[in-house]
């Protein structure tokens, strides 16, 4: 059985079901506990905004790990959470330092104008860091006790990040 084209002006089903979706019974279910009860429209509003921020982050995955990262991200950047999750990372956000990361079967990973965050102690588990670069995007790493990670900055100076 093929799957039927959605009706006319919906990308989707799931577009089509969030759009007539029934909002009375969650409405219901507010109107006499809580105070300023949020209309049937309203209900419907905040699914549709939960249904696009989902569509954003399949089509654009580094909105995830901004979103897992934006504590660790907004103490080095001294800029809000909220703005980084926003707003991405900015071309000022970057130096010149490059990050290695040598995995202990021995392939290796150098990645410019880029930093890392994710504590990498030695007590022998698994950690999991992030790479931010400017261009290449972001990507985690699970970095284990053979694995390690590295910053370079453009002096040449290497240094391990916290």
């Amino acid at each position: 059985m093929s799957t039927p084209a959605p009706p006319t002006n919906f990308q989707s089903w799931l577009d089509y079901a969030v759009a007539t979706m029934d909002a009375r019974g969650a409405y219901l279910d507010r109107l006499f506990s809580e105070e300023g009860t949020p209309s049937q429209d309203d209900i419907r509003a905040a699914a549709e905004e939960e249904l696009d921020h989902l569509k954003k982050k399949a089509v654009m995955p580094w909105i995830s790990i901004l979103e897992n990262w934006q504590i660790a991200l907004s103490k080095r950047l001294s800029r809000s959470a909220a703005d980084i999750v926003e707003d991405n990372l900015l071309a000022a956000d970057f130096s010149n330092d490059s990050v290695h990361v040598q995995f202990k079967d021995g392939s290796d990973l150098t990645f410019r104008r880029a930093f890392y965050l994710g504590e990498t102690p030695a007590d022998g588990a698994i950690h999991r860091v992030a790479v931010f670069t400017e261009q290449c995007g972001y990507h985690e790493f699970w970095i284990g006790p053979g694995d390690q990670i590295s910053a370079t900055s453009i002096s040449g100076a290497s240094y391990k990040s916290t």
